[in-house]
């Protein structure tokens, strides 16, 4: 697949705050004026800015490959097909695309999938369309990179051609999205990049993005234009420029990486620092990138490991399969050995992560249970497991499994179950494929079989058809629930999601039921019980602030003690002397192993 790049012969500073507004057409013009570039490179550039080109030569209004016409991404992209998909292949993949979306209740969708299918079903006019993208994709050879090779673990022979910039790079989100910076971290220093720590140190700022909220993805594209006003070239990775492919054409001047292809940065940085751009926005088509890849943790004692990307739902509010697509999963065998190679580099605590962690495995014809139980019999003494973010319909299919994964003893007691909303009405808008008693039955059977599990859920505030009554139910629920933790947002219109299309509920209600849950929250000392116990806790981590050594229970509490390092890495029984609504702090009794 070969790299879309437009030459620069000076980074485009001017831009400022240009991703939000986009710069007046004289301003624009004479940006382009200023900073020529060779007629190649001055050609996109000028239609990625919506400029007429600046040459004697008329030419096309050219967009990367996996941005290119609406068709690339709508008709091959919504059946989840390849080009070379047959005619079987094609049928297969329209009827279970319509029965999902029959299933979710997605009407909107079918008349798009009917529309993909009649182009593609036919042969004649299947042929066209494909001319029609080799048209729209062949736009210029002359400004593509040749083939590179997909770049798997490195080898020795990698130090012999080290990158010389120094790199910045930034994650922002959920610990998928975490795990993924740290993967590009390993293979940018395994190739000889010098890895700093503050923007202002870097020639090169990479961006691992955000998509899932508003304020998330703000954050990362205002580091964006912090960069470019430093001078630096930047590339934006992530769930952003993956879920909105408009994006290169607002941003011309920033190298682009969708997230199934983080396995490419080293190829993207290099062109960049050679003042290219790269856009790379289409989805890997060989599953995911390898658990093997080169990493640097951001804490040496804890392992991330991705065991399945993308989602089976379509949630109204949500970008998440916009960016990054449908399930699909790791085997078994592969998220075992990356675990077990983690412990034998040092690691002792393994965190799962997932869109759904309830719907692994749908692809591979394995489950979560099968996963967990797996996992809780390689892993070596003393190594601890957390799960991931389940969404409740899934993991019900499967639950008797899973509790008795986190009965045993190396498995945390702990579940992280977003329920969103307490009104049957608002989870329907919201097309969440379950009601408040599927939820409440749910937390009912964990309890009952494990009654000090940690259960944390996440609490939309102010969707659009929220209704007082709706958000009084959502209080209520909170309240019977006891959560142990509520991750609470404000609702945010996400462009391109079927609920930016309603009638938004005023600012100021929903900072205020934002407010009301927060409160409410704070309320709830759900450590209080822990109070005069001694606890066996296990410890990976340290608060400099504080200085203080953090650890956790097997019920998943945090647990503070005066800093002592030696801890680090083992499991101690510690005293609680004092509780409080976030953690608990104690005094360690005996350091003895289990």
């Amino acid at each position: 697949m070969p790299l879309l790049v437009a030459t620069q012969c000076a980074r485009p500073a001017l831009l400022g705050r240009w991703p939000h507004i986009p710069l007046p057409s004289r301003a624009r013009g004479a940006f382009a004026r200023r900073f020529l570039l060779p007629e190649q490179g001055l050609r996109v550039f000028c239609a990625g800015l919506g400029l007429a080109p600046l040459t004697a030569r008329a030419h096309r209004n050219t967009r990367g490959r996996g941005i290119a016409s609406a068709a690339a991404a709508d008709h091959y992209g919504l059946l989840g097909l390849q080009r070379q998909a047959d005619t079987q292949e094609i049928q297969v993949a329209y009827s279970r695309a319509v029965s999902l979306a029959q299933e979710t209740k997605a009407s909107e969708l079918l008349p798009r999938l009917e529309e993909a299918y009649a182009v593609l079903s036919s042969r004649e006019s299947r042929e066209q369309y494909d001319r029609q993208l080799q048209v729209d994709q062949a736009w210029d050879e002359a400004v593509q990179l040749p083939e590179m090779p997909v770049r798997g673990p490195l080898g020795k022979e990698s130090n012999h051609r080290p990158g010389r910039a120094k790199v910045f790079l930034k994650t922002f989100g959920c610990q998928h999205n975490q795990s993924d910076g740290e993967y590009m971290l390993g293979q940018l220093h395994d190739y000889g990049y010098t890895l700093v720590d503050k923007l202002e140190e870097s020639d090169i700022c990479v961006v691992n993005s955000c998509t899932v909220k508003t304020p998330s993805e703000s954050r990362g594209l205002h580091l964006v234009n912090q960069a470019t006003e430093l001078q630096k070239q930047v590339v934006l990775a992530g769930c952003v420029p993956s879920g909105d492919k408009r994006l290169p054409k607002k941003l011309p001047h920033v190298s682009m990486l969708h997230v199934t292809q983080l396995d490419r940065i080293v190829d993207v940085v290099e062109e960049t620092s050679k003042g290219r751009v790269v856009t790379l926005l289409d989805k890997k088509k060989e599953g995911l990138p390898s658990l093997a890849l080169p990493k640097v943790r951001q804490d040496r004692l804890t392992e991330i490991i991705t065991i399945n990307a993308g989602c089976l739902n379509f949630c109204t509010y949500c970008k998440t399969r916009i960016a990054r697509g449908t399930v699909v999963s790791y085997s078994v065998e592969e998220i075992v050995e990356r675990a077990l190679q983690a412990t034998r580099e040092g690691v002792c605590h393994i965190e799962l992560a997932s869109e759904d962690m309830g719907a692994y495995g749908v692809d591979i014809g394995s489950n979560i249970a099968e996963l967990l139980l797996r996992l809780s019999d390689a892993l070596p003494a003393g190594v601890m497991l957390r799960t991931g973010m389940t969404n409740p319909p899934y993991i019900m299919e499967h639950l008797d499994g899973v509790i008795e994964a986190l009965k045993r003893p190396n498995v945390y007691s702990f579940m992280h179950i977003p329920v969103q909303s307490g009104s049957d009405a608002v989870l329907k808008a919201m097309k969440r494929k379950y009601t408040v008693k599927d939820f409440l039955h749910l937390v009912g059977r964990l309890r009952e079989e494990i009654p000090d599990i940690y259960l944390l859920t996440d609490i939309i505030c102010g969707f659009p058809t929220e209704t007082e009554k709706d958000w009084k139910d959502t209080l209520e629920l909170v309240r019977d629930c006891r959560f142990h933790g509520v991750y609470s947002s404000r609702y945010f219109a996400r462009a391109g999601t079927p609920a930016a299309k309603l009638q938004q509920l005023p600012h100021t209600v929903t900072k205020r039921r934002y407010q009301e849950l927060c409160a409410l929250d704070a309320l709830n000392d759900r450590n209080a019980g822990l109070q005069g116990t001694t606890q066996r806790v296990w410890f990976a981590g340290t608060d400099g602030l504080r200085n203080q050594t953090v650890g956790r229970t097997k019920n998943f509490a945090k647990v503070l003690v005066p800093r002592d390092d030696s801890l680090l890495g083992q499991s101690a029984m510690v005293e609680v002397l004092q509780t409080s609504v976030q953690h608990v702090e104690g005094r360690v009794v005996q350091t003895e192993a289990p």
